[in-house]
């Protein structure tokens, strides 16, 4: 099976490479040369050190001869059967390329977007209306399994059942929201423990290194294989209502962006990618962070499939 996917940015690459690792041929499509040459080297680099942890049984230049980059959209998706749409969050740009698409692909074609965040299929109500809705992933999407499939008012049930079996194929674990929720699902989640939290550092009453600390030692944790409904069976709902009502009363409800983050931001700390956020990465460290990242991940991917979590 062929898929395409469009933009060769933060999430393209890694969404063809888990395509490729399943077998599948893949086109990624750009309209930067440079992009696409990036996104090869990222795909090859990935491969390999996934090869390395005993991930994947051959290298990436054997996965890596199912796997096409052009700048042209027709050349691209012709002879696709999925094309997942991967560009930056922005209307207009997202637009001329269904515009384009619709010209290209047969009627029967499922065309997604990875959107984070755009209620696309209400944002363009006449595309495709059956056959476009929202296949979101998370990064890196070649590690983490999870991806979000957000159905329309009149997306055709059996296209996102369709969808969700070849993801589990590619050994990802898909789920499904019946309607558009602002953020989707796991967004809400994480926007709703990060506004605790930098309203608890703000405060001063905690430091976002101990809060780090939190996450990873008791949250993350036990997290990791038992998921919010689970830990509540095993509280008990009982305690859990009591919890439930002592400690929302006192939780941080405010919509304004923290003057935490706001500080931050005018400093110009904006993260690993600017050399320093809440913590240092200048010099080398903001490369070193990364790699330790990826590898943990890569790490944590493989007790996963173990079913070790």
């Amino acid at each position: 099976m062929k898929v395409a996917v469009i933009g060769a940015g933060v999430m393209g690459p890694g969404i063809a490479q888990s395509w490729l690792l399943a077998g599948h041929e893949a086109a990624l499509i750009d309209i930067n040369e440079e992009a696409l040459l990036k996104g090869k080297e990222k795909i090859k680099d990935s491969i390999n050190m996934m090869l390395e942890k005993g991930l994947v049984e051959k290298s990436a230049e054997a996965y890596l001869t199912n796997f096409t980059t052009t700048i042209s959209l027709a050349e691209g998706v012709e002879g696709a059967v999925l094309v997942i749409e991967a560009v930056a969050e922005n209307p207009d740009i997202k637009s001329k390329i269904y515009e384009e698409l619709d010209k290209l692909c047969p009627a029967d074609t499922v065309i997604v977007s990875n959107t984070s965040s755009l209620p696309l299929p209400q944002i363009f109500p006449n595309f495709r209306p059956k056959k476009f809705f929202i296949c979101h992933y998370f990064n890196p999407p070649e590690i983490i399994p999870l991806v979000e499939l957000v159905k329309g008012e009149k997306t055709d049930e059996g296209a996102v059942l369709w969808l969700k079996e070849k993801l589990e194929e590619c050994g990802k674990k898909p789920i499904i929201l019946n309607g558009y929720k602002t953020g989707f699902l796991v967004n809400r989640l994480q926007i709703a423990m990060m506004r605790e939290a930098l309203e608890m550092v703000g405060s001063g009453i905690v430091k976002p290194e101990d809060v780090d600390t939190a996450v990873t030692c008791a949250i993350g944790f036990k997290h990791a294989w038992q998921g919010l409904f689970d830990t509540m069976d095993y509280i008990g709902l009982d305690t859990v209502a009591m919890a439930y009502v002592f400690v929302s009363q006192d939780l941080h409800s405010g919509t304004d962006v923290p003057e935490v983050i706001v500080q931050k931001i005018e400093e110009g700390a904006l993260g690993v990618k600017s050399g320093r956020g809440f913590f240092d990465y200048s010099g080398d460290e903001g490369m070193k962070a990364l790699k330790r990242r990826s590898s943990m991940l890569f790490d944590q991917y493989s007790l996963w499939k173990k079913g070790a979590i």
